[in-house]
């Protein structure tokens, strides 16, 4: 009897890790991968201004070499809250010369 009881136990305990593990949420922070990849995929063909980017990216994560360097940040994660799977993790930098984008490096974290 006290068997039966641990197999139900058991089995209520894997039904419910399959139960969550099928709820595949995506969590996001950072930059919005499509904005990012208008700008990566179009700035040697449009000279895009620090306007231009501001509007379809956002204000960067930090500015230096006296605003001719923008570095950003996105995250994209998958699973359920207490066990997320990174997609990727990358650090973006893009550089200006004379107020137009001339360099976009992207920096893998994984």
């Amino acid at each position: 009897m006290k068997i039966l009881k641990i197999h139900r136990y058991f089995l209520a305990l894997i039904c419910s890790i399959i139960l969550f593990s099928c709820s595949n949420d995506v969590y996001f922070s950072g930059i919005s991968e499509n904005s990012y990849n208008e700008i990566k995929e179009n700035y040697q063909k449009i000279d895009y201004s620090k306007e231009d980017v501001l509007t379809i990216i956002g204000p960067p994560l930090i500015r230096e070499n006296y605003e001719s360097l923008w570095i950003y940040r996105t995250n994209k994660e998958k699973g359920i809250a207490a066990f997320k799977q990174t997609v990727y993790n990358k650090t973006l930098k893009l550089k200006f010369e004379n107020n137009i984008l001339r360099s976009v490096e992207e920096i893998d974290l994984n």
